[in-house]
């Protein structure tokens, strides 16, 4: 009993002096977080940081020195091995960083490119960065196991990173004059809901630190705020709460709650893998010359626009996108922009439920040829789901390369020499106004059928679950189902012998008549806060809210020309078809339980 009593007391106190640790450690870190901030955006380079950077080393000694006493937790049979390595390795890091860098490295009388790279403060701002995300991505993922919707948890997430991202955006540093909150406000808004609609030109008006920030807001904000929050977690934590499973699997619309993290993995690995291999493709498009002098143009071109193709945002890093002369006829870029941008509104459980079948089908090759086992057919591997997103996205894909090629072929496709180099403009052109957003002429150029095919194919957008916006091709695909079963006569929608549940026809006419209501009374906004300026007709402000709230960013130029008043209206357009109107309408409406009555039918005259 004794011993008992004891050991009891003593796992009290270890617990109450990690809790303690985790306390300290979060604070400081956010501290460190802040004076780095203040480093990097306010002081310019002439500046004497000495006391600074000797702050940031005690800061890290701490971490490094309370990492350590975690160092026996490592080897407990429930935590994950590649957890344990990769914290063996940071561990070993630090070690070699703190103690042995600059002894090693003047002992052998070496002071190359990867002693400055090593030894570089940049170097220093990375690790506490990382820490920083680490620790309030842990603090974060409490929020989960609170009675809170996945509605509400989704919706404020993007209103946080948007306005941090805006605070970020107006430090001096960040950009080459000072600007608004408005319009720092509004490339947050359109970097976080991956929209690309800029006030601002990104690559004139920002510094590399300003570029850097917009940059990261592509990223979590393709990935989505939750996500990029769950993935740092459930690498740097080795248990997971049943109940935040729960609520992220209704977040991912995922039936198996259980899976809900390595769903997460998943995305965050199909994500760097294109991203990775998009950015070698596109770094292999461009030479040496005028347009990128240097080793470093090359890779933070190829870096900036494989991000933001895949994420479908429409930002670049040379002034004027692919308007430019340096890129204006680079058609191998074009290709493979074109293809991050399909692979990013694909949509993941798309691009999940496609590696499963080839798996399936590869390890059935396997089997039969090597090990002579009867090859298995495993019916409907690919769901609905899938085949009726994919086929919307080809024809769709087929209609804007042939409207293009067909409308723009004595206009603006006379810009581009030979029949190929044509159709492969068309087929870009029918590939940007899904949501990408690269536009390679400027659009008042183009013929208004041409113009208005661009705001269809913006209004349906990628596909569910995607880096991509408008209403979804799947949405677009079961409203045209539905009409057609109504010309057959039929009371139901059937398609790959299968029924589409009710429920489903409801939201796609739901998402459908919210959207052309946000766009109507957007644009009636819009002409009542630019009843002055004379470039902004109709059909500009209408191309603009649009493009605003299908978060495509394709502009009539106008952009820049706008009110205050217009630019936040702009800005909340992108955020709520980033988050999506049924999502913040759900969070603020009780959801109603399963009706245990039913009143008698009644027909309406329709028509």
């Amino acid at each position: 009993m004794l011993k008992l009593v004891k050991h009891g007391l003593t796992k009290y106190q270890s617990s109450k002096l990690n809790s303690f640790i985790e306390k300290f450690l979060f604070y400081t870190t956010l501290i460190a977080f802040f004076v780095a901030v203040y480093e990097i955006g306010f002081l310019d380079s002439s500046t004497d940081t000495t006391i600074l950077h000797n702050f940031y080393y005690i800061y890290l000694l701490v971490y490094f020195f309370s990492f350590s006493t975690r160092i026996p937790s490592m080897f407990q049979k429930k935590s994950k091995i590649y957890l344990t390595i990769i914290r063996i390795l940071l561990f070993a890091f630090l070690i070699f960083y703190f103690f042995n860098v600059k002894f090693l490295f003047d002992a052998v009388d070496y002071h190359g490119l990867f002693y400055r790279l090593i030894t570089s403060p940049n170097i220093v701002y990375v690790l506490i960065i990382s820490i920083f995300f680490i620790e309030v991505s842990k603090s974060t993922y409490k929020v989960l196991v609170f009675n809170i919707t996945p509605e509400i948890l989704f919706a404020l997430s993007f209103i946080a990173l948007i306005f941090i991202g805006a605070g970020l955006l107006m430090l001096p540093n960040a950009t080459v004059t000072k600007i608004k909150f408005v319009d720092a406000l509004f490339m947050a808004t359109s970097a976080t809901s991956i929209t690309g609609l800029q006030c601002i030109d990104s690559a004139v008006g920002f510094t590399s630190l300003g570029q850097g920030i917009i940059l990261c807001l592509l990223q979590i904000g393709g990935l989505g705020v939750m996500t990029f929050t769950c993935f740092i977690v459930y690498f740097f934590k080795d248990t997971s709460s049943f109940k935040a499973g729960v609520m992220l699997g209704n977040m991912m619309s995922t039936e198996r709650f259980g899976n809900a993290f390595k769903t997460i993995l998943k995305i965050v690995v199909y994500t760097f893998t294109i991203e990775g291999i998009g950015g070698l493709a596109i770094f292999l498009s461009i030479r040496y010359d005028n347009s990128f002098p240097t080793l470093t143009d090359k890779i933070t071109f190829s870096i900036y626009n494989a991000v933001s193709s895949f994420c479908n945002a429409g930002f670049s890093t040379i002034p004027g996108s692919m308007t430019s002369d340096l890129v204006f006829k680079n058609y191998p870029l074009k290709l493979i922009i074109s293809m991050m941008a399909i692979l990013g509104g694909v949509g993941f459980p798309i691009l999940m439920n496609l590696q499963d079948s080839i798996s399936k089908f590869f390890t059935n090759v396997k089997n039969a040829f090597f090990k002579h086992k009867k090859f298995v057919h495993l019916p409907r591997v690919v769901n609905v789901n899938t085949k009726l997103a994919s086929i919307v996205s080809v024809v769709l894909l087929i209609f804007g390369t042939l409207s293009f090629f067909i409308l723009e072929y004595n206009n603006t496709l006379k810009l581009h020499d030979g029949l190929l180099y044509k159709f492969i403009d068309s087929f870009y052109y029918s590939v940007m106004p899904r949501s990408a957003g690269f536009n390679d002429v400027g659009l008042d150029t183009f013929k208004i059928p041409t113009l208005l095919i661009i705001m269809f194919l913006m209004w349906v957008g990628a596909s569910p679950v995607s880096t991509g916006g408008g209403i979804k091709t799947t949405t677009f695909g079961v409203a045209i189902l539905d009409i057609f079963s109504i010309l057959r006569g039929k009371d139901r929608i059937e398609i790959f012998c299968r029924k589409i549940a009710n429920s489903t026809v409801r939201h796609a006419f739901a998402v459908i008549m919210i959207s052309l209501a946000a766009l109507g009374i957007g644009t009636f906004l819009l002409m009542i806060f630019e009843e002055k300026n004379s470039s902004a007709n109709l059909l500009n402000l209408a191309f603009e809210c649009t493009s605003a709230y299908c978060t495509c960013g394709l502009s009539m130029g106008i952009t820049p020309e706008l009110s205050d008043a217009s630019k936040l209206l702009l800005s909340f357009l992108m955020y709520i078809g980033r988050v999506g109107a049924l999502t913040i309408a759900a969070a603020f409406f009780k959801k109603t339980k399963s009706l245990k009555y039913m009143y008698p039918k009644e027909k309406i005259h329709i028509g």
